[in-house]
C-alpha cells in the first residue's frame, strides 16, 4: 500500500490512528531528529511531523505503558512552509493552506487545500516560476513524488 492509500484508508466516521507511518521511520538523537525518508523527491524534515500527522503517543498493552510513533490522516501543512527538492532544483512555498478535517453533516473527508508558489532556487533572489493549487493529498504527492494527478 503506498502512502497516500495508507492515509485513506483511515478515513471515516472514526478516525483511528496507525502505528504504520508513511515514512520509513522516525528517530531522534541527541538533538536531530529524522523522518528517514531520503527517497522522497522533496527534503520533508523533522520538523514536519505535525504537518504530516505523525505523533509520539502512549499506548497500553497487558496494562504496560508504552512509547510509539503513530499516523493519523489529518494533513495540514500550512502558511510559509517551505521545502526543497534532494537535488535543489525546485523549491516550493505555501501561500494558504487549509487542513485536511472530517465533515459530519456530509459524512465524508474535507481534503483541505493548499495554494503554493514554486520557485527556482538557482538564482537569489528565488525566481518564481508558477502558482500552483490541489488539495493537502496532491501537495504530499508532490513531495514524495516529485508530481501529482490533477
Amino acid at each position: 500500500m503506498n502512502e497516500l492509500e495508507h492515509l485513506r484508508s483511515m478515513w471515516g466516521g472514526k478516525i483511528r490512528r496507525k502505528t504504520e507511518l508513511i515514512v520509513p521511520s522516525v528517530t531522534y538523537s541527541g538533538m536531530e531528529g529524522s523522518l528517514n525518508n531520503e527517497a522522497w523527491a522533496f527534503s520533508v524534515p523533522y520538523a514536519f511531523r505535525d504537518a504530516l500527522d505523525i505523533k509520539y503517543e502512549e499506548r497500553k498493552k497487558n496494562k504496560q505503558s508504552y512509547m510509539v510513533w503513530t499516523q493519523g490522516p489529518l494533513l495540514r501543512f500550512r502558511d510559509g512552509d517551505m521545502l526543497h527538492t534532494k537535488d535543489q532544483t525546485r523549491t516550493v512555498q505555501v501561500d494558504t493552506a487549509t487542513p485536511i478535517s472530517w465533515e459530519k453533516k456530509k459524512g465524508g473527508m474535507y481534503q483541505g487545500s493548499v495554494a503554493y508558489s514554486e520557485y527556482s532556487p538557482a538564482s537569489a533572489p528565488y525566481k518564481k516560476l508558477a502558482s500552483y493549487s490541489c488539495t493537502q493529498m496532491q501537495f504530499l504527492a508532490l513531495l514524495i513524488y516529485g508530481e501529482y494527478d490533477s
